[in-house]
């Protein structure tokens, strides 16, 4: 039997089965949180000053955290929730860490997201979801760090290009001769 080799799309299927886990079981049963639409997402940005989608794209962030639980925020009254609003990046993990230290948390994220956090301070996070419950709570938790917290932690980090080939009806004349074994 022939497997077909699903690449990173496979991968990333599962990623994002995760992260959908880590912010409905962790993080939206704290009333602070939301997920908003691409809508309010793209409101929130142009509202917060970051008017290029080039640099700051409405994927660079997952959810938006309030001090406080609030209605729901949506496209037409983002104006009134600017000032408590927090974009949250979110990454998630099945494995066993133990605390809220992290120790041994490993995550991929772009320089985008980085960009962003760099750009918004105190008013971005990301979120370390842990959906493992073996751990000193016993159950999924959630460490929330700006950028300045996530650098002191840091231990190390590195650059890796996330390459996307041109599909064959998008390569036409963009393809040249290779060499192929079979």
């Amino acid at each position: 039997m022939r497997v077909e080799d699903q690449g990173d799309h496979g991968k990333s299927k599962r990623n994002r089965v995760v992260e959908k886990a880590g912010l409905n079981d962790v993080l939206l049963k704290d009333p602070r949180f939301q997920a908003p639409d691409l809508e309010t997402k793209k409101a929130i940005l142009v509202g917060l000053g970051l008017t290029d989608s080039k640099a700051y794209g409405p994927q660079s962030f997952d959810a938006i955290m309030t001090t406080q639980s609030s209605v729901v925020i949506r496209a037409q009254n983002t104006h009134e929730f600017l000032h408590d609003i927090v974009l949250v990046e979110m990454k998630t993990t099945k494995k066993p860490i133990k605390d809220s230290s992290l120790a041994g948390f490993f995550f991929g994220a772009t320089q985008r997201e980085y960009d962003l956090a760099a750009k918004l301070g105190d008013k971005f996070r990301f979120a370390f979801v842990v959906l493992n419950s073996n751990n000193i709570y016993n159950k999924p938790f959630a460490v929330l760090l700006t950028l300045q917290e996530l650098e002191i932690r840091t231990r190390s980090k590195r650059i890796q290009y996330q390459v996307n080939l041109w599909s064959k009806n998008d390569a036409k004349d963009k393809v040249i001769k290779c060499l192929t074994i079979v």
